[in-house]
């Protein structure tokens, strides 16, 4: 009898959950339906499409530099091979060039054409550094500078700043496991208030309008959504400690 009231007051919160989600996007279609007829439509705002699009090419920009930070390490490697058999700097890197993978292969074609054209290979490398925001090519551009500079063995040199990079690479690795639920724990606390207001709205309309309407609770919200940003910011910025090498 238990199981059958449970399955019955679950089918009508189900029902009502679905009755209120319909009647919530028809008064919204009506409400907009009226305000064209009024010529009182409201306009779609372009901040939101720059906003998103400025997150997106962010991303892919961090995406980028993890990448050819991952495949420095081994080019380095082969670097060092064809410097060890005879080969120039700029010989080596345009060896290598065609047997890594982008983005790090354009990287590289980039410095053989640039140094062809009459740049260093050190300068070239730290305005491709700089540009690209990568600290790994900062580190290989300051090696370079430092031989043309003082000299000595660039395969020594270029040696430890491959394992410099190897060892760097696994510390992020190590970190990020170890970190992984304060990320979860992040997504989780910023969710979980969102999905709370959405259930409460659905199951009971009006409740959550003082919210919006009232000045305490606009005040209440401002302030939640602020410290939201500011718990969740704070969340990444400990599931993600900077190394440096």
């Amino acid at each position: 009898m238990a199981i059958v009231l449970s399955a019955v007051g679950l089918g009508l919160l189900a029902g009502v959950a679905v009755f209120e989600v319909d009647s919530l996007f028809t008064a919204r279609s009506v409400r907009r339906a009226a305000l064209g007829q009024l010529g009182l439509a409201p306009r779609r705002t372009k901040v939101s499409g720059r906003t998103w699009r400025s997150l997106r090419s962010r991303r892919a920009e961090r995406q980028r530099r993890d990448l050819i930070s991952a495949q420095l390490s081994p080019a380095l490697s082969m670097i060092v091979g064809n410097l060890r058999i005879g080969r120039n700097v700029l010989g080596a890197i345009a060896e290598v060039t065609d047997a890594v993978p982008e983005p790090l292969q354009s990287v590289l074609r980039e410095i053989v054409t640039d140094v062809r054209l009459g740049g260093t290979v050190e300068d070239v490398v730290m305005r491709i550094a700089e540009r690209e925001a990568n600290p790994h090519l900062k580190v290989v551009a300051s090696a370079l500078s430092l031989h043309a500079q003082h000299g000595g063995s660039l395969v020594e040199i270029l040696e430890s700043v491959t394992e410099t990079i190897e060892e760097e690479d696994r510390l992020q690795r190590d970190i990020r496991s170890l970190t992984a639920d304060a990320r979860l724990s992040a997504i989780v606390l910023m969710v979980m208030p969102i999905v709370a207001v959405v259930v409460v709205t659905l199951l009971s309309p009006g409740y959550m309008t003082p919210l919006v309407t009232k000045p305490a609770g606009q005040a209440m919200s401002v302030s939640a959504v602020v410290l939201g940003a500011i718990g969740w910011r704070w969340l990444r910025a400990l599931g993600r400690p900077e190394v440096t090498a």
